[in-house]
């Protein structure tokens, strides 16, 4: 393909009362075009691009057109809590913490940017859940983090008992905008929650330098950390593993990375709806480099999907270039673990990387880990993939030792069914029979992203010494 085959945009954009309006010009031909957005959610977002996929052939960044996966005959999830209980819980269960305790069974799970941050939910059967409350109502929001519609994000919580308390660590988006880990403690899972102070980890690690000013203010560009886990060992030993969260900062750099080389596109994509997509990215990063965190990820999410669509073939040209080192590193999020202290907010020893993101099923990332001691050893079920769509799933590995080495299953132990889209983030807990139960969220078919509604769902599993299957 010629360098004037390759596709290219003029993208202009200006805020609008609460949305924006674009003015797009394909290069080499055709008018300009003019849109306006209402708002900056996502489904204003999947709204324009699907009107873009119409104009000018691109992906809609839709991922709801996909065709519905087959359903497993031999598959037995059961939906638990399939609607909003209470009116200040926005977007249902998604990331779900399920802990058992003598009064039965407690949940927690990510509130996003809901004024009411947490909400935690009790059951005794596992069938009738009951609000008793939130982590962090409004107003009682860690001074350190961030709060209020459009400038939050509280994802991930999950509580544990050690000694006579309870610990709750969770991800919070501190004021700088950057993901930290923040840990709270109370003397009963309803509360109250007394936050630490401060965050308990940060990320800290820089892997691009910042935009030029002609790109707009210079938006953090630097990993954080999130999906906290406190796993507690036979000894009483707290382990704390998460996160390293650079998936969300490759994007706007590869899209950078574009413009200056647009040949690239023919190198890294086959469909021409893929380059158009991957050409609109390349025009429209400086745009997304002025917006805050959610609202760049919702720009970069059809360059995202189309990536993933050509993963092995997009890092086969990065690794050649020899100008994406930043880049590739980004696409890696390893999951690591270290001891805690025994008051929970210091360390011991060194953190160790346990588990990274290296099958094709995993794409750009992987997320949410849970450890649990069954047979004698500690397997570790963890979310791959892009949540907002159906490719996204769950694994499981198993170690000797809660730091590893971890050794996966090749195919993920639970991925989308015609009934349910998207399992993911799951937690164990043991049933009313005291068998392990596996509880993750899922979005409806036709559904999902930011904010949309993600329900409780549960099925058994059975362990043997060198594997776990559901049941």
């Amino acid at each position: 393909m010629s360098a004037s085959e390759i596709p290219s945009f003029k993208v202009e954009a200006a805020s609008e009362g609460e949305g924006t309006r674009f003015t797009v010009t394909r290069a080499g031909g055709g008018e300009s075009r003019e849109y306006r957005l209402p708002g900056g959610e996502q489904q204003d977002y999947t709204a324009f691009y699907a009107v873009l996929a119409r104009d000018y052939g691109m992906r809609s960044g839709d991922h709801f057109e996909r065709p519905r996966p087959e359903a497993d005959p031999h598959i037995h999830w059961r939906p638990l809590i399939t609607s909003n209980l209470e009116p200040r819980i926005l977007a249902g269960y998604g990331d779900p913490a399920v802990l058992k305790t003598d009064e039965g069974y407690y949940l927690v799970a990510t509130s996003n940017d809901a004024p009411d941050a947490f909400p935690i939910l009790h059951s005794t059967d596992l069938e009738a859940w009951e609000p008793v409350g939130f982590v962090f109502p409004e107003g009682r929001t860690p001074e350190w983090a961030a709060a209020g519609r459009h400038l939050a994000d509280f994802w991930a919580p999950e509580m544990a008992r050690v000694g006579d308390e309870y610990w709750l660590a969770f991800t919070a988006r501190q004021q700088t905008n950057a993901l930290a880990i923040g840990l709270a403690k109370a003397p009963h899972p309803a509360g109250p929650w007394t936050d630490s102070g401060g965050p308990l980890l940060t990320g800290g690690v820089t892997l691009f330098p910042p935009p030029s000013p002609a790109d707009g203010p210079p938006p953090p560009m630097s990993g954080g950390v999130i999906d906290s886990h406190i796993f507690i060992d036979a000894g009483g030993d707290p382990y704390l593993f998460w996160k390293r969260d650079t998936n969300g900062v490759w994007p706007r750099p590869l899209a950078g990375l574009l413009r200056e080389r647009p040949e690239m596109i023919a190198e890294m994509f086959d469909r021409e709806e893929d380059r158009l997509t991957a050409a609109f990215a390349a025009a429209v990063q400086p745009w997304a480099n002025t917006r805050r965190p959610m609202e760049r990820f919702f720009l970069m999410q059809p360059l995202i999907e189309t990536v993933l669509g050509s993963w092995p073939q997009v890092r086969r040209v990065l690794e050649a270039s020899g100008e994406a080192g930043a880049i590739l590193d980004a696409m890696r999020t390893p999951i690591l673990a270290q001891r805690l202290g025994p008051d929970g907010t210091s360390f011991l020893g060194e953190p160790v990387e346990v588990l990274a993101n290296d099958l094709d099923w995993e794409g750009h990332l992987i997320e949410g880990p849970w450890v649990t001691r069954q047979q004698g050893r500690y397997w570790m079920f963890y979310a791959g993939n892009d949540f907002c769509t159906p490719a996204y799933g769950i694994g499981v590995a198993v170690a000797d030792h809660p730091l590893g080495p971890y050794v996966k299953q090749p195919e993920p132990l639970l991925k989308s069914t015609r009934e349910w889209w998207a399992p993911g983030h799951a937690s164990v807990a043991p049933g009313l029979d005291g068998e392990p139960q596996l509880f993750f969220h899922a979005f409806f078919p036709g559904t999902g992203g930011y904010n949309a509604f993600r329900a409780l769902l549960t099925t058994c599993l059975r362990f043997t010494e060198t594997g776990v299957e559901l049941c």
